[in-house]
């Protein structure tokens, strides 16, 4: 809607004998709409009433230049931290708290991020021990080992306590 027209519209509802409400329900325009109009208005003039990209508003947990800064010295002073490494020591020493994604995205953007060595062995193409019958090969997981010191995992009493009192 043109600036003409907003102004129209705001001396329309001013005139008007009936309520405010009433008025823009019969309009069919919204009224925080109205309200904002009338203020820019008041506050800026025909100006106020010109149409406008919209502006993104202030992100209340972005770092701060000053932040960044600090955990890309602390990054090339102790190379040797992960992103969550990091993110705990500065947490504890730097006076501010930032989350390991955070860190790991400001070290990608300034290319710090260290490529993490995998040790161990690639698995075969195939088992080295063939089956041949059913049931031969069964697959296994940690939870159902007894830990020594802590016991059977909570899932697994509630199964053995079940079939001990069947």
């Amino acid at each position: 809607m043109s600036a003409d027209k907003k102004r129209e519209v705001i001396e329309l509802v001013r005139r008007s004998p009936l309520p405010k409400r009433a008025t823009l329900a019969e309009m069919g325009l919204a009224r925080p709409t109205f309200y904002r109009w009338q203020r820019r208005y008041r506050e800026q003039g025909e100006a106020g009433l010109q149409d406008r990209k919209p502006e993104p508003g202030a992100v209340w947990n972005r770092l701060r230049p000053e932040e960044q800064e600090e955990i890309v010295q602390q990054a090339l002073r102790q190379p040797d931290l992960s992103p969550r490494e990091l993110a705990l020591y500065l947490s504890d020493h730097a006076g501010f708290s930032v989350s390991e994604a955070s860190v790991y995205r400001v070290l990608r953007r300034h290319g710090l991020n260290r490529t993490v060595e995998l040790v161990g062995f690639p698995a075969g193409k195939e088992y080295r021990v063939k089956t041949t019958a059913r049931n031969q090969q069964w697959q296994s997981d940690a939870s159902y080992f007894f830990v020594v010191g802590w016991g059977w995992p909570t899932i697994f009493k509630a199964r053995r306590e079940r079939r001990n009192k069947s």
